[in-house]
């Protein structure tokens, strides 16, 4: 039977390598497939893809987080006709290697996994999926605090389902979730749309004909909308 290493990368802003303070060093075969992957990473940003390639499975699973799956050959064109500067594996850091299993892992920008078979001696890629993590790039607009207390109550995602605690405090919008620690600012984008700065989600709170708030509607980033009712 095969043996599996996965190769967990995130990526993010800092140009350094890092491995988190406290973790035991690396054996000799996780050392390996961080050397496989510093091969890949390096023959890629050439360009050189003679010398990438038998690094690389012919069959390698190539997939993005929305599903997307691409072969070695599209990615080999995908990559020969991108600009350097769009390629982020300079800013790679915080590696975490595992034997026989893939956990994921994930960073302020990017995530990526890396699966290894070892082959006639050496690593070969069998498998790699990435995508980009969460990360929010609005920016709140000027809203009148005063009208916050319209929106304040509690909001029910579903019959007995979550229920959002929506409440004022020094001028802030604020909502927490069933049994969270701590409350989380709803931030106005504009005619009664807020957005939390760690969700990619926005939030629009809709009236009744008497113009009293009777709910919200969540709309995710895919486009779904979730339609949550006010109860008190």
């Amino acid at each position: 039977m095969c043996k599996f290493t996965s190769l967990m990368i995130s990526l993010c802003i800092s140009a350094t390598i890092l491995l988190a303070s406290g973790e035991p060093k690396l054996t000799p075969e996780q050392q390996e497939v961080i050397n496989a992957h510093n091969t890949l990473r390096d023959t890629a940003r050439r360009r050189d893809f003679a010398a990438w390639s038998p690094h690389v499975a012919d069959d390698c699973i190539f997939s993005t987080d929305d599903g997307e799956i691409t072969t070695k050959a599209k990615v080999i064109d995908h990559m020969r006709n991108m600009p350097l500067a769009y390629d982020h594996s300079e800013n790679q850091r915080d590696f975490t290697v595992r034997v026989g299993l893939r956990i994921p892992t994930s960073s302020p920008e990017m995530r990526e996994t890396e699966t290894f078979i070892r082959r006639g001696g050496s690593w070969l890629l069998v498998a790699r999926q990435w995508g980009a993590l969460p990360v929010n790039f609005r920016v709140p607009v000027a809203a009148d605090p005063l009208s916050y207390g319209d929106y304040a109550g509690q909001y029910e995602w579903r019959p007995g389902g979550p229920v959002d605690d929506v409440s004022v405090k020094d001028g802030k919008l604020l909502t927490r979730l069933n049994e969270e620690s701590e409350d989380h600012e709803y931030l106005p984008l504009g005619s009664g749309t807020f957005f939390i700065k760690d969700d990619l989600g926005t939030v629009t709170f809709v009236r009744n004909a008497q113009g009293r708030v009777r709910g919200y509607t969540y709309h995710r980033v895919d486009g779904q909308e979730v339609h949550v009712k006010k109860i008190k």
